[in-house]
């Protein structure tokens, strides 16, 4: 069952699919992050995210960023409406994790959705690499 993933305000702006690699996208179809061996959070293009942890993601510094509806601190709002998913590209060789950090209490500055978009792959079709939009 797909998990939508909710900012600090309570907005919906990625989800989690019920794939193999738990793949994350953005409402728009864009495949960005997926989730691996249950806890780390690794964008598309190898660079390690953050971590899943109990409904929370949280960014390298153990500050909350996103959330489930479970365990978002403020009511969610409604799912995205969900266009139809890019094919995702080949996943990049994974980065080393840091250390797991502190969980702290603190929400991350950051958006989700930027943080989100930090481990997007450039776009291939061939040879040519497609700019991002």
């Amino acid at each position: 069952m797909e998990k939508t993933l909710f900012d600090k305000n309570g907005y919906a702006v990625a989800y989690i699919s019920d794939d193999y690699n738990e793949t994350i996208y953005l409402p728009e179809g864009r495949p960005v992050a997926y989730i691996y061996e249950d806890r780390h959070v690794y964008g598309i293009n190898g660079h390690h995210l953050g971590w899943f942890v109990d409904g929370i993601i949280y960014n390298n510094r153990g500050e909350r960023i996103g959330f489930t509806s479970s365990a978002c601190p403020v009511a969610p709002g409604k799912d995205p409406v969900k266009a139809e998913r890019y094919i995702r590209d080949e996943i990049r060789p994974r980065w080393a994790a840091p250390a797991f950090p502190n969980l702290t209490f603190k929400l991350a500055e950051q958006d989700l959705a930027s943080f989100f978009k930090e481990g997007e792959a450039p776009r291939q079709i061939g040879a040519l690499t497609l700019p991002q939009q």
